[in-house]
């Protein structure tokens, strides 16, 4: 009797330190987790490698398991428009001047749209362009979903961020 309820009580004792671990393992990936706000503003037909960059950079902080929110605003706006992203290597000799640059930065922002990347666009900007919530399906590549958005919610989402990179 005294082995059985002794058996008992280090299977407890062993249940339970392994479920203090199992916490203590969730609560240290939790706290590894950051919220990423990458705001682009740059023209990417005059500075290709910002705009390359911020898609880069939200792509891997979003496959490392962070909350990522990309914003598109000013002339960065852009870089969501078919004919900018699909001809980014005629304006930079990364990737040796071949489409390959520009199928991998437009890939990478598909691919972050479609694993739960939140993109949020300048409204105000993408006017500039003759872009609009009416015609943007003509002009855009196929993101998952668009966030139409103005300055008062670039301040609400850059100020959630744990990390802000601007390009």
């Amino acid at each position: 009797m005294k082995k059985i309820i002794f058996s008992l009580l280090l299977g407890a004792l062993i249940s339970s330190c392994n479920n203090n671990n199992l916490m203590e393992t969730k609560m240290e990936i939790k706290m590894k987790t950051k919220s990423y706000f990458i705001h682009l503003t740059s023209d990417p037909k005059i500075n290709p490698s910002a705009a390359m960059m911020s898609i880069f950079t939200a792509s891997e902080a979003l496959k490392q398991g962070h909350s990522v929110t990309y914003f598109a605003a000013g002339d960065g706006t852009r870089i969501l428009l078919k004919e900018v992203i699909e001809n980014l290597h005629t304006v930079t000799p990364h990737g040796g001047g071949t489409s390959e640059i520009s199928e991998a930065a437009k890939n990478s922002l598909l691919e972050f749209s479609k694993n739960g990347g939140i993109i949020h666009v300048s409204e105000g900007s993408f006017a500039t362009y003759g872009v609009n919530q009416d015609n943007y399906k003509e002009h855009l590549i196929d993101v998952s979903k668009i966030f139409w958005s103005y300055p008062k919610q670039l301040i609400e989402e850059s100020s959630k961020a744990d990390i802000v990179f601007s390009y």
